[in-house]
C-alpha cells in the first residue's frame, strides 16, 4: 500500500470515491435524486475547483495498492483559530473499510500538522446519520464538541457534528499506542 500527495491527475478517481460514499452513507440526509444524478458531477466540479486554485493551507493525501484507489483525505491547516486544522475529507472504499486505511490517512495529516504547527488540533464535520463513521472517530479518540443544522451539500437541511482532536501529537501516540 502507497500513500502519496494527491495531483490533478487523481480528479476523476477522488470525486468518484467521494460520490460513491455519499451514496452509501447519506441516503438519510441527501435525497435519492441528488444521490443518484447530481452528486457526482457536484463532487467533480467541486475537485476540479479545489485542484485548479488550490488554497495554500490544502493538503490532498490518498491511498493505492497495486494501482487501485482505495481512499483519500483533504485538509485545511490552520482553518480554525479554535480548532486548528479542518480535515474536510475522508473516504475509504466500502471493500477496503477496516483495514486501517483511514487511520493512516488521518495520521499523516497529523504527522503535517506537527510538522507545520507543533502541538496543534484538528476537527471534521460528521453528519448525524453516519452512524459508522461516528462510532470511528469515537475510537480513534474523537470528541464531539457541538451538533449544528447546516443546508452547505446536498438538497436538504441537516444536522452534522464536530469532532475534534485538541493535539496531532497524542493523536499519534495513541494510534501508535493501540497498533501495538
Amino acid at each position: 500500500m502507497t500513500f502519496r500527495k494527491a495531483a490533478e491527475v487523481d480528479v476523476e478517481k477522488i470525486a468518484t470515491l467521494h460520490s460513491v460514499s455519499w451514496q452509501q452513507n447519506y441516503r438519510e440526509s441527501f435525497s435519492d435524486h441528488f444521490l443518484d444524478n447530481l452528486a457526482f458531477e457536484n463532487r467533480l466540479i467541486e475537485w476540479k475547483k479545489r485542484f485548479e486554485h488550490p488554497s495554500d493551507n490544502q493538503f490532498v493525501f490518498i491511498a493505492e495498492e497495486d494501482g487501485e484507489f482505495l481512499g483519500f483525505m483533504c485538509a485545511y491547516f490552520n482553518h480554525d483559530i479554535q480548532y486548528g486544522t479542518l480535515l474536510d475529507n475522508l473516504h475509504v472504499s466500502l471493500n477496503t473499510q477496516g483495514k486501517g486505511i483511514g487511520t493512516k490517512l488521518i495520521a499523516a495529516l497529523a504527522e503535517e500538522i506537527v510538522q507545520r504547527n507543533g502541538e496543534n488540533g484538528f476537527y471534521l464535520w460528521v453528519l448525524n446519520t453516519n452512524i459508522a463513521a461516528i462510532k470511528y472517530y469515537e475510537k480513534i479518540g474523537g470528541v464531539a464538541i457541538e451538533t449544528v443544522e447546516s443546508n452547505d451539500i446536498g438538497d436538504k437541511t441537516f444536522l452534522k457534528i464536530r469532532y475534534y482532536w485538541q493535539n496531532a501529537s497524542e493523536f499519534l501516540e495513541n494510534v501508535r499506542v493501540k497498533r501495538s
